[in-house]
């Protein structure tokens, strides 16, 4: 599991190296994944933008169809209300360029390797606001999201899911990680290879 990690890290900040430097895109995000160990995952979005310039007064968030909300972190100063499969939150304004953090708990269902899709609606004050619920990455105001694991997804909800740890102790985590890794630097060799053809000849 130590040797995986460490390929997994060494690849991670190889391709980061190759990669060129993408500027900073103002979205709401899934920022972290935290399985809980009885199935439960604690999730947190975050944001660090109004609406073009305009302060955040509230941001809902709708779960994946089968999964469900068991609670919503309460922020400071902030109300989390739980209304089925969706977490709304309201408060006073969290001005444009301040970065904020709000939790949920659920239990998610999906498929392991497909992504999970969080619908989010962030409201502004004067009636502005964003409808982040893209399906694609390159969507203008793309859905946060994450690519289901065993480690995530609720295995009462997923009984055909995959053990969330390996033969070899490594989870299934470490192990997206590596082969993605693996697959981006695949894909970028065979970039530079086509690019060096070309060249040869003209």
């Amino acid at each position: 599991m130590r040797s995986l990690r460490f390929v997994a890290v060494g690849l991670t900040a190889v391709v980061l190296a190759l990669l060129p430097a993408a500027p900073a895109l103002a979205h709401v995000l899934l920022e972290s994944a935290q399985p809980n160990g009885d199935g439960s995952v604690t999730l947190t979005f975050s944001f660090d933008h109004g609406c073009d310039g305009a302060p955040t007064e509230a941001l809902v968030v709708r779960v994946p169809d089968g999964s469900t909300v068991l609670s919503a972190g309460q922020p400071g100063g902030w109300r989390g209300a739980v209304k089925g499969n969706t977490v709304e939150w309201t408060g006073p304004g969290v001005a444009d360029g301040t970065k904020a953090a709000f939790t949920l708990t659920a239990r998610l269902s999906g498929k392991v390797g497909a992504p999970l899709l969080f619908p989010t609606t962030q409201r502004c004050a004067g009636g502005k606001g964003y409808e982040w619920i893209g399906v694609e990455d390159a969507s203008e105001e793309p859905a946060p999201r994450l690519i289901a694991t065993a480690a995530v997804l609720d295995p009462a909800l997923n009984p055909s899911a995959p053990p969330a740890v390996g033969a070899d102790g490594a989870t299934n985590v470490q192990v997206a990680v590596a082969l993605g890794a693996f697959t981006v630097l695949g894909a970028l060799a065979a970039h530079v290879t086509r690019r060096r053809g070309t060249s040869a000849s003209r």
